[in-house]
């Protein structure tokens, strides 16, 4: 009787525990990586009888949970994919929206820039385009400061979602480090592991791959020791290694994450490539930082290159052009861990920004050389050298480096952000319309009486800080094939007997010209010549003239004497229009002077003695073909400086053959091109994660049907349990009866 109750009570309890793990399974159907849980069973040993062994019921050996190791360790992976390429695909989203906006992009400001200037160059007088054009400057310089200030306050954003993501990681190893603790305490772990915990552990788990990518090493004792991609431990044993989100070791403006205790500068973020840590330093380093470096490249780009066209200019108050833009400069950071007692500084400037390349680069000190990276493309510009050697590799970026204080020790480092605060500082100098310079400074003409078939250009201004820019400059042909230059401003000769070539250019004093065709040069060999008019009534004769002053600027002008009667004459400078005398006396072989030239007439000695009369005329004029180079003053008409300006519109000097609007639209594309790449990823790894999360549903999942199924099954077994205990109890009060009978 003993026997067939001992058997039927096992049964009993052990499908009331298995009602009870069926129960605890339906209840967390919904509960979070919650792993079905079943009731083991096992049989004891059976009784040895002499007619055989009889068994003795049912053990309980374990509640085991339905669980596989390999599919949990893929499902964190995907779900460390998951997390990361879902931030980036949102940042992504959030940095196209700003920079391809038309309402809030930048390429309709800039067409609207060039515009407006295009309408100045057809009315460079108008104070109304001048004004228009400032206006539309204006609002692109704070265009271009807005999408800068947004993609500086998405930074912040980013910085801030770093910190988040760091106190929550920390909140989770702290809780999976206290399960180790709770697990390694448990006595019997290995035949009655608590399945609940290592659930909520794994729960811990997921959550914190979603955070950062991790390895898991299972240890002895139960618990798991948790690393970083890169090894670096966040738990090991019952013990947790906090992180910590701190400034960059180069960028303080970026946070980045070490683990806390750790020395300055030991960032771990070249080591974090997964999850939303990894999203957000891949977001910073791909997408957001090349942006803003672009768009600070485009800000210096046209501030520089509109800047020295529009100095090259001249305004309505006959001033050269100034400056209209200002940029942002170059930043140079030194590394946290250089040596604070010698703290050496430098200072970046930009020499070329068409040179300039969208990339900060590393400069270490070795104690006695410099090398260089390229960080864009980890490209070595320098292996080793001093501060010349460097700078020759810097100037071919667009930069130079200049140390400003401290001194240098062995091992330092310095980071110099070539164009990353650039359209942060970005704004309009230039306020008054009078002050836009669209006219050029200098003009150029040939002399009236040239004979030659030659011609010479407007002339291009190449060097606005010239100060000899607006000197009055000729160029006068000694032969066919030689000129002199004359410095007529400063009386000096710039260049004599330069060889002719037809369409060859000439630079002096910050201007270059060209002059082409066939000239003709002097014939007597004097700059002047002197001529009687065929039509004179006298036969009195003039000497050829005498240079007293070959800078005078009106050297060449023609001059005619015109005499009034036999004994006075007037000067009448053809070129200019003017009088230069009238009613003077004249005297046979007296002196003449004017213009920078002496010559006299003298009377035909005869027989019979003849003066001049009454109409006659004498001429000075050049000998030789002549052009003159001379200040644009009053020149406020002239448009030549605006074309050349909106000329700049289309030029391609930028950032490797890219024009403003070129450097916009690249950015604009990268952007896209990442955006479908993270959309593409993030695809291909939600589906990834949905298999991994099939998977273990189908190995750890509770389903209603089978539970409810098992429940009926285990009841009905122990109702069939609970009526041998029934008959049992019946057998045994019979054979008491018995016993009392």
């Amino acid at each position: 009787m003993v026997d067939i109750l001992r058997t039927a009570v096992s049964g009993l309890m052990a499908f009331r525990a298995a009602m009870s793990a069926t129960g605890h399974n339906v209840a967390n159907v919904n509960t979070p990586y919650y792993s079905r849980q079943r009731v083991e069973l096992g049989t004891p040993l059976p009784e040895k009888h002499s007619y055989g062994y009889m068994g003795r019921g049912v053990d309980i050996e374990s509640v085991a949970r339905s669980y596989d190791d390999f599919v949990m360790k893929q499902l964190r992976g995907h779900s460390s994919g998951v997390s990361q390429y879902e931030k980036l695909n949102d940042l992504t989203g959030q940095m196209s929206a700003l920079l391809g906006d038309t309402d809030v992009g930048l390429t309709p400001d800039l067409e609207a820039f060039f515009g407006s200037l295009q309408d100045l160059a057809d009315a460079p007088a108008s104070i109304t385009a001048r004004q228009v054009f400032l206006d539309e400057a204006q609002t692109l310089t704070t265009r271009i400061q807005d999408i800068d200030s947004a993609l500086s306050s998405l930074r912040d954003s980013v910085d801030t979602s770093i910190r988040n993501a760091v106190t929550t990681i920390n909140d989770l190893t702290a809780g999976i480090a206290q399960i180790n603790r709770d697990i390694a305490q448990a006595p019997d772990f290995a035949t009655n592991p608590p399945n609940d915990l290592l659930d909520n552990r794994d729960r811990m788990l997921v959550d914190l791959s979603k955070l950062v990518g991790i390895q898991v090493v299972n240890q002895d004792d139960g618990s798991l020791n948790i690393f970083m991609g890169g090894g670096q431990p966040l738990v090991v044993g019952v013990n947790a290694y906090s992180l910590e989100a701190v400034e960059s070791g180069f960028d303080p403006q970026e946070i980045t994450v070490r683990l806390q205790g750790q020395a300055e500068g030991s960032d771990l973020e070249r080591y974090i490539t997964s999850g939303e840590l990894g999203g957000y330093f891949e977001f910073r380093r791909t997408i957001l930082n090349p942006a803003q470096d672009g768009l600070g490249l485009l800000a210096m780009g046209l501030a520089e290159t509109f800047n020295d066209q529009h100095e090259k200019g001249m305004n309505l108050d006959g001033e050269l052009g100034s400056a209209l833009f200002n940029a942002g400069s170059p930043q140079v950071w030194p590394h946290t861990k250089n040596d604070a007692t010698s703290a050496a500084t430098f200072t970046a400037t930009v020499t070329d920004s068409t040179k300039l390349v969208r990339s900060d680069y590393e400069i270490l000190y070795d104690g006695a050389n410099y090398t260089a990276t390229r960080l864009s493309d980890n490209q070595t510009i320098l292996a080793s050298g001093n501060l010349a050697a460097l700078n020759v590799e810097l100037d071919k970026q667009g930069l130079n480096l200049t140390p400003i204080s401290g001194s240098l020790t062995a091992g330092d480092r310095f980071l110099v952000q070539s164009t990353r605060n650039g359209a942060s500082s970005l704004d309009l100098r230039i306020t008054d319309p009078r002050k836009v310079a669209t006219a050029a400074p200098i003009i150029t003409n040939s002399q009236a009486d040239n004979v030659g078939s030659t011609s010479i250009s407007p002339g291009a201004v190449t060097d606005a800080a010239n100060s000899a820019l607006q000197n009055t400059v000729r160029i006068q042909f000694t032969s066919a094939n030689t000129f002199d230059v004359l410095d007529l401003t400063a009386g000096t000769a710039l260049a004599t007997n330069v060889g002719y070539v037809s369409g060859s250019p000439l630079t002096y004093n910050g201007w270059e010209v060209a002059i082409t065709g066939s000239p003709q040069g002097s014939v007597s060999g004097s700059p002047i010549t002197a001529a009687a008019d065929p039509a004179n009534v006298g036969t009195a004769a003039i000497a050829p003239p005498a240079v007293n002053d070959i800078y005078d600027a009106n050297l060449l002008n023609k001059i005619e004497i015109r005499f009034t009667s036999a004994t006075q004459f007037d000067v009448f400078d053809v070129t200019q229009g003017t009088t230069l005398a009238s009613g003077m006396s004249y005297t046979s072989g007296g002196n003449i002077t004017y213009n920078g030239w002496t010559t006299q007439i003298t009377d035909d000695p005869g027989p019979p003695s003849s003066t001049p009369q009454a109409g006659d005329i004498f001429q000075i004029k050049n000998d030789g073909d002549a052009f003159q180079i001379m200040n644009n003053q009053g020149g406020i008409g002239d448009n030549r400086n605006a074309l050349e300006l909106v000329k700049l519109e289309t030029k391609q000097q930028l950032m490797g053959g890219n024009n403003y609007r070129g450097v916009y639209s690249q950015m604009i594309a990268e952007v896209g091109a990442q955006g479908r790449r993270v959309e593409n990823t993030l695809v291909s790894q939600e589906a990834l994660l949905e298999q991994s999360t099939l998977t273990r549903e189908s190995i750890s999942g509770v389903n209603l049907d089978e539970e409810a199924a098992n429940l009926v099954r285990f009841q009905q077994a122990y109702e069939a349990a609970a009526q041998i205990i029934q008959t049992s109890n019946a057998l045994f009060s019979t054979l008491l009866e018995a016993v009392k009978g």
